[in-house]
């Protein structure tokens, strides 16, 4: 009984606490840290060196905005959380920087929950600490961020993590480098239209968890733009490259476009789970094989639908050393990746991937159709010295080798007289990372990011 009561009084305390900590009124006011470090009980306080340290949770309501000042530097100590209802503003002029406050510290970000407020992000270097965003009428732009060893403790789902359905998101220009857990990531039952363009994705998932550096969940009427990124792995076993999923069956009539994107040294290129329309198109995938059983991943590009309701457009890819070129892993999807008898036909797709030593255990895997449905590729560049009939049979798997499988018509091929033209991927080459302070960093050496007048340079 004695015990049963100092649990108790161990209970209010902590109640007690967490009652104390400080949140704004809802009243329209305009925050910063600044401000905050002149109000008693807000846990802010401004440091000798001129930074803020953070030592204590705090909220701002709906109807109020927290501000990030140019050159701010915000300290947040370990298990700290900021809590942001209204909006947030962290667009400072130059730079700013939000890290912890000391080693082993880790704190547990900022959580942006607001359902009607809107987060903007520019010119702002994240390290050690994520964001959480998620409000059914709210949306967030990321903006020249860079993102890098986020302690995973704000959420398991990435750097920045939606943890509800959201529209009109954008996340572009940024870095996001070396985080525990993936870079980009929702929940199963939130599906996100969101714009993700133009971002470097390096080593992400250092956990090496069964999580791809960007993993996301395409459902309702949302679009989905995943384009012109360049997404490096780390080599990891268990982390993949693009992941999109709609495991929980919900209905669709948005998009999923992944486009134009350089994936490299990744579990595996990019795959799709579940009810999903999608075009995959001119993107390079190379040496996405470190998989470590190849029945269980390593594919350029893996489509799995049991339901068999998926549409996927597959045009224009450069897919090179693989376990696996593609796998239709089950189910009877609508696979077009080829499709050039009538240039007329709404389904007309000319073709144009291109297969590269794509292979394991000895034997090359172009296209390996596990599933029950007909697949046209034709229009395609195999992994054979002659583009005939006869030879391209070599590299496909399909009702040809298992009658229970659906037909791969892979005939004609892409003519070779008109040249097959070896794609000059955006490869990264080395530099040196800083983060938006001019600082370096405790993340290691990136390529393609350089300094140069105070300026981050990406080389593409």
């Amino acid at each position: 009984m004695k015990k049963f009561y100092a649990f108790l009084l161990m209970a209010a305390v902590a109640a007690g606490a967490m009652a104390d900590d400080f949140a704004s009124e809802g009243n329209g006011t305009v925050y910063t840290f600044n401000s905050l470090s002149q109000i008693e009980g807000t846990g802010v306080a401004l440091q000798d060196d001129g930074s803020f340290l953070v030592s204590a949770n705090f909220t701002i309501a709906e109807g109020d905005v927290l501000r990030l000042e140019n050159n701010d530097v915000i300290k947040m100590a370990n298990g700290v959380q900021i809590t942001i209802n209204g909006d947030a503003d962290f667009t400072p002029a130059d730079t700013a920087l939000i890290t912890r406050d000391a080693e082993g510290s880790n704190p547990k970000g900022f959580w942006m929950l607001g359902e009607n407020g809107n987060a903007v992000l520019k010119n702002v270097c994240f390290e050690y600490v994520g964001v959480v965003f998620g409000g059914a009428n709210s949306s967030l732009h990321a903006d020249n961020c860079t993102f890098t060893l986020h302690n995973g403790k704000s959420s398991s789902s990435g750097a920045i993590s939606f943890n509800a359905s959201c529209d009109n998101n954008i996340i572009e220009n940024c870095y996001f480098i070396e985080n525990t857990v993936n870079a980009i990531g929702c929940g199963a039952t939130n599906p996100v239209g969101i714009i993700i363009r133009d971002n470097v994705f390096w080593h992400n998932t250092t956990s090496n968890r069964n999580k791809p550096q960007i993993n996301m969940t395409c459902a309702g009427d949302y679009d989905m733009h995943i384009v012109g990124n360049q997404v490096i792995g780390g080599q990891f076993t268990l982390s993949g490259g693009i992941g999109v999923s709609n495991m929980m069956g919900l209905g669709h009539t948005g998009i999923l476009y992944i486009e134009d994107n350089y994936i490299a040294d990744n579990r595996y290129g990019i795959t799709t789970i579940g009810s999903i329309d999608a075009v995959i198109k001119n993107n390079t995938m190379i040496d996405n094989r470190y998989e470590t059983n190849p029945a269980n991943g390593g594919s350029c590009i893996s489509v799995y639908d049991s339901s068999s309701e998926s549409n996927i457009y597959i045009e224009g890819n450069w897919m090179e050393g693989g376990l696996w070129g593609i796998t239709i892993v089950t189910g009877a999807p609508n696979v077009n990746l080829g499709k050039v008898e009538d240039p007329e036909a709404e389904d007309y797709n000319p073709g144009n991937n291109t297969f590269v030593n794509n292979g394991n255990s000895g034997v090359l895997y172009d296209l390996y159709n596990n599933g029950t449905s007909t697949v046209w590729a034709q229009g395609n560049t195999w992994n054979v010295e002659e583009q005939d009939e006869e030879s391209i049979e070599e590299v496909i798997y399909h009702q040809a080798d298992d009658p229970s499988k659906g037909l791969v018509i892979f005939m004609p091929a892409k003519d070779p007289d008109t040249g097959v033209e070896e794609i000059n991927a955006a490869q990264p080459t080395d530099g040196l990372y800083y983060n938006l302070m001019g600082i370096p960093s405790e993340a290691p050496t990136v390529p393609g990011i350089y300094i140069h007048e105070g300026k981050k340079i990406l080389v593409k």
